[in-house]
């Protein structure tokens, strides 16, 4: 019984020997195994933080998490950032052109609008510039001036864009606005000096329903006073009034009764009463009868049917260019004794100009001196087309 007893518990002391050896080499260090363990555990946190890190940044971007889908989500966003680009400057342009028109309007707001008028054609578009330029350079800061051009209907684009330039260069001063007059007066006019444009300034009161008064130059002319004074003349009950001329002889034969002469050259014109007395009917009438008999054209119309209700126009405003002052004299002695300008203020008048009209001879004209010559070829150079009215114009320059 007592080796029984013994033997019991050798059997099972060895019995835990063998559970715990076999526990021990189940469980012996490799290094090798712990090598490859750490290395694999190494990749799998390092795969695990650059997805973490890759799954955060693209979360952040709002792409998807895909390559391919990450790669086309960057298109789409450059995509909408050029479009958004793009819809800016649009956006911008749509604003700068609301602007530039706005400007455009605010250039005319707070002013005085003056009506001015040319005739013109191809030919004569380079002494007009020249005028229309004297014009807007000469205008004071509440004035602006709608510059309507008649022109005849073979008037090209170049000559548009030519006379355009001074609208382009004064834009808070002016603005051109051309009027073709296509068959109007055709068949009328001498020769190329006294062409049909000239008769175009009788139809000015139909041309414009709205405008109540206005001012007709000629291209000859040189303005250097703002023109504000003139627009707001008393016209005392005349419709159209004129620098005094001498040329009873050309309206002798009409019956002529009133003794007021003037040149065409530059008027100051009653639109609204030329529509109240319906002159543009009797001038109608007039050149139809005497279209043969017309001396000096439109100026002998204008004289003739007007001449019940024409004025002579202070001489500041219409002054001719003579060389001398015994030529200026001359003209002022053959005016009507009655009506005649006061010498002072004539002379005046010659030596201070708001309008200067070169009847004859041109400041361009070739061989030719007159007086303010010079001044006629410095407002040239502020057209922009010095060296082409130089080469267009048969020109005179020794000054």
């Amino acid at each position: 019984m007592k080796y029984d007893k013994y033997f019991t518990i050798i059997i099972i002391i060895s019995s835990l020997s063998g559970i715990f050896i076999g526990i021990l080499s189940n469980n012996m260090i490799d290094p090798n195994k712990i090598e490859n363990q750490t290395k694999n555990t190494k990749k799998d946190n390092t795969e695990q933080k650059g997805k973490k890190e890759e799954t955060f940044i693209k979360e952040k971007k709002g792409v998807t998490f895909t390559k391919e889908g990450e790669k086309e989500e960057k298109n789409e966003e450059k995509k909408e950032i050029k479009k958004g680009e793009n819809e800016e400057v649009k956006d911008k342009n749509k604003d700068n052109k609301i602007l530039e028109k706005q400007t455009q309007v605010n250039f005319r707001e707070n002013k005085t609008i003056i009506a001015v008028s040319y005739a013109t054609d191809n030919r004569y578009i380079y002494p007009t510039i020249v005028s229309i330029t004297s014009l807007a350079y000469n205008a004071a800061n509440n004035s602006f001036y709608d510059i309507y051009i008649l022109h005849t209907p073979d008037f090209n684009e170049y000559s548009k864009n030519f006379l355009k330039s001074v609208e382009k260069k004064y834009p808070e001063r002016c603005a051109i606005i051309y009027i073709n007059m296509e068959n109007k007066y055709r068949g009328l006019g001498l020769n190329y000096r006294i062409t049909t444009p000239t008769y175009y300034r009788l139809s000015l009161q139909d041309l414009l329903p709205n405008v109540k008064r206005i001012i007709y130059l000629d291209g000859d002319t040189l303005i250097l006073e703002d023109l504000q004074e003139l627009i707001n003349l008393n016209m005392k009950g005349s419709v159209v009034m004129g620098f005094l001329d001498i040329i009873p002889d050309a309206i002798s034969n009409f019956g002529f009764k009133q003794p007021t002469v003037v040149c065409g050259g530059t008027l100051l014109m009653d639109l609204e009463g030329l529509r109240k007395y319906g002159y543009s009917k009797k001038i109608e009438e007039f050149i139809s009868k005497n279209r043969d008999k017309l001396k000096q054209q439109d100026q002998t119309v204008l004289n003739v049917v007007i001449q019940d209700r024409l004025k002579p126009i202070p001489p500041k405003y219409g002054i001719w260019a003579w060389v001398t002052d015994a030529e200026a004299k001359e003209h002022l002695d053959k005016q009507w004794p009655h009506l005649k300008y006061n010498e002072e203020e004539f002379f005046y008048a010659l030596n201070h100009p708001a309008i200067i009209h070169y009847t004859w001879p041109k400041p361009f004209w070739k061989g030719k001196k007159t007086r303010y010559q010079k001044e006629w070829w410095d407002y040239a150079k502020l057209t922009g087309y010095y060296n082409e009215i130089c080469a267009k114009i048969p020109s005179y320059r020794n000054l």
